[in-house]
């Protein structure tokens, strides 16, 4: 289990997890090894949290360490790490960094192939992972980082922080990069692996509080979510599909929604789960931005759609268009697709969005309200936009599947629900 103490200096311990004991237990390389303990042969996961005050346990770990063992791993190892408080945290990361990696290297001199190891950190447990595979010259299979914390490690050299160059595979999954208000954004925002997967807009992701109300959770929420994901992915039945892409405002106006990358021909997948990443090392694409949307709960997988509208008229109207989709069994929350804040959708115009629906299914109708947000009490004051075509295509593209709708008349801040048509789109993986 987790020590409570305040160490003079940095100490690091490594707990072991096996699926016939119900807690961890204090693991040590020694010249035994291998024994029931110990199986070389087998993937070894060693999971770094950040750092935490000696009263506190990260129960997430455990949660982690669990949900990789009923996933075959065999060997998941927990890196127990402390530092005291009045040192700098690059300083701390460095030093405890460098432990981990003489640990990782006594288990591949017992037989222990580097290919086989995956390091995965939280926090500034990114960093100590990142240092301890630059320690070890890059050799370490896979490193994943959640959410490389940033305060005070933002502007030190590569050496102090996660890079792609610290492992054979390096994915990053940034969960707060932009700020939450009036905390500084505790993730990194450049990218640092050879895949970053950008969740949402980086703060006050889904199902986190929009207000200080709940202060502890508002400001910590989003960061934290970068370990849910990854824990919720490694069972996972659906997919956290992601697109190439270099703005997240880009990916919500429907800009990025294609897999074709420099040396790579699907759309990665953020979380355990690589089996669409090529195996030939080093990997054969230049590092990547990728994002994506997630729902408020697990497995916080969502439906991507692309949503184009060409409208008619003769009149503009500015406003925030919501979407809902809606089938036989089936219905998805109310989105804004085009933001918070208003939108000018002018005659004549062919406007795109994301839609990242809640739910699967096979979807019947679509409602759409133009919200201007004026308030109207007569009817013959309120605008109408017409909307002369609608098509949404599923994303990937190679699903080729979409959905449309034409000569569609909505009234200002009404709910309008329009039948959908199925339809196959052919060619899907070339630009429009």
């Amino acid at each position: 289990m987790f020590k409570e103490f305040t160490p003079p200096s940095p100490v690091l311990k490594l707990l072991r997890f096996s699926v016939d004991k119900a807690c961890s237990s204090l693991f040590e390389v020694h010249q035994d090894l291998p024994h029931p303990d110990w199986v070389p042969a087998k993937p070894t996961v060693v999971i770094v949290p950040g750092r935490r005050p000696n009263n506190t346990h990260p129960i997430w770990v455990s949660t982690m360490a669990w949900e990789l063992l009923s996933a075959g791993q065999g060997n998941v190892l927990a890196a127990d790490w402390m530092a005291p408080p009045e040192q700098e945290l690059p300083a701390a990361a460095s030093e405890v960094g460098k432990k981990l990696a003489q640990t990782i290297q006594q288990l591949m001199d017992m037989g222990s192939s580097p290919d086989t190891f995956h390091v995965i950190g939280f926090g500034v447990g990114a960093h100590v992972a990142g240092i301890a595979g630059a320690r070890l010259h890059g050799i370490i299979g896979r490193i994943t980082g959640l959410d490389p914390f940033a305060p005070v490690f933002y502007e030190t050299n590569s050496s102090l922080s996660l890079d792609y160059t610290d492992g054979q595979y390096v994915d990053v999954i940034h969960t707060n990069f932009n700020p939450n208000e009036p905390l500084e954004a505790l993730g990194f925002s450049r990218p640092v692996g050879h895949v970053d997967f950008y969740t949402g807009k980086g703060q006050l992701l889904p199902g986190c509080p929009k207000g200080l109300f709940m202060q502890e959770k508002y400001l910590l929420c989003s960061h934290y979510r970068a370990h849910q994901l990854f824990t919720s992915s490694i069972k996972s039945l659906c997919q956290h599909v992601a697109f190439p892409c270099q703005a997240v405002t880009d990916f919500q106006t429907g800009q990025c929604t294609h897999c074709s990358w420099p040396g790579l021909n699907v759309c990665p997948e953020m979380g355990f789960n690589i089996a669409w990443l090529p195996k030939v090392r080093p990997v054969p694409f230049e590092p990547m931005t990728a994002v994506l949307d997630i729902t408020s709960t697990s497995p916080y997988c969502v439906t991507p759609f692309l949503l184009k509208l060409q409208v008619g008229g003769n009149t503009s109207i500015d406003a925030r268009l919501f979407v809902q989709l809606k089938g036989d069994s089936v219905e998805t929350s109310n989105m804004s697709v085009s933001g918070n804040d208003m939108a000018t959708f002018a005659a004549g115009n062919v406007y795109q969005f994301m839609v990242s629906a809640s739910k699967a299914g096979d979807f019947k109708t679509v409602e759409l309200e133009f919200d201007t947000q004026r308030l109207l009490y007569f009817e013959w004051m309120k605008r109408k936009v017409t909307v002369t075509q609608l098509q949404l295509t599923l994303l990937p593209r190679d699903r080729r599947l979409a959905f449309q709708a034409r000569d569609i008349t909505v009234i200002e801040n009404q709910r309008t629900e329009i039948p959908l048509q199925k339809i196959h789109v052919e060619n899907p993986e070339n630009p429009s």
